[in-house]
Order: C-alpha cells, then structure tokens, then sequence
C-alpha cells in the first residue's frame, strides 16, 4: 500500500518484497525507518504488541494505550493522522465509527488543549485486504486535500 502511495522508495520496496520477515536485520529495520523518513511520515501502532496469529485484539488492549497514542502525537504535532479500520478509529475517536460509514470525513479531537485531524480509512490487512483499493484512493485524497 505505501508503494502504491508513492511513500516508499522503489528501491526498499523491493528488499522487501524480497526479504522473509524473520530476515529481517535491526541494519535492514533502520533502512526501512530512514525511507519512511524521508517521505516525511510518521507510522505507529497503537497496540504496541504482536501475538503469533492473526486473531483481532480485544479493545482493552488498545485502550490500555490510548495515553501513549496521544503523548505521541503531541511530540510529532502530525498535520493529520490516519487511522486504519473500525476498531482503532472508534477507540481513538471514542465514538463508534464505521469506515465506510465515514471515508473521507475529519474529525477534529482535541489533546492537551490543542486540536487534530484524524481521518479513518479501511485496515489494508487481512480480509481489509479486499478494501485496499479504497484505503489507497482515501488516502490519496487525504494527501491532496490536506496539501501535506
């Protein structure tokens, strides 16, 4: 999705495609992490865990670090922030969101005192894989609109 975005350079995006994830090396990580950085964006998981399968996380996990999230997003003052599916949209934004109830809608939350732009776009992973295609057009749109 990042390369169809334009947001990762041909030359990462095929290390990765080549490389297994269990490859993966902290030098490989860092090149990744400087890509990303030059396309000018910041990536973050509000669960901050894995687990060895695919299962949904229970939503007091998230919440468990929603704090973090928002201390985050204070030190990176983002122009706006993507949100990616129902579950993380509606924990962030504390209201039941549906993202194709949604796309292309602001919100605005305020944190210590000072308001941000959240969008919600469609999880690009798993069976969201199937949404892809509208995660990417939204996001696009976002890009254009918010002239970041």
């Amino acid at each position: 999705m990042f390369y169809e975005l334009d947001l990762i350079s041909d030359e990462t995006y095929a290390k990765i495609r080549k490389i297994k994830g269990k490859e993966w090396t902290e030098e490989f990580a860092e090149e990744v992490y400087d890509d990303v950085k030059k396309h000018k964006y910041y990536l973050t998981n509000l669960g901050k865990c894995t687990q060895v399968d695919a299962r949904a996380l229970p939503d007091s996990v998230f919440e468990n670090y929603i704090e973090l999230l928002k201390k985050e997003i204070r030190i990176i003052n983002p122009k706006v922030t993507i949100l990616f599916g129902n579950q993380v949209s509606s924990i962030v934004l504390n209201e039941k969101i549906s993202v194709s109830q949604c796309r292309k809608k602001v919100f605005k939350c305020k944190i210590e005192g000072k308001e941000y732009k959240f969008y919600s776009v469609y999880y690009p992973i798993g069976n969201g894989r199937f949404n892809m295609d509208k995660a990417i057009e939204d996001i696009k749109w976002i890009i254009k609109n918010e002239v970041i």
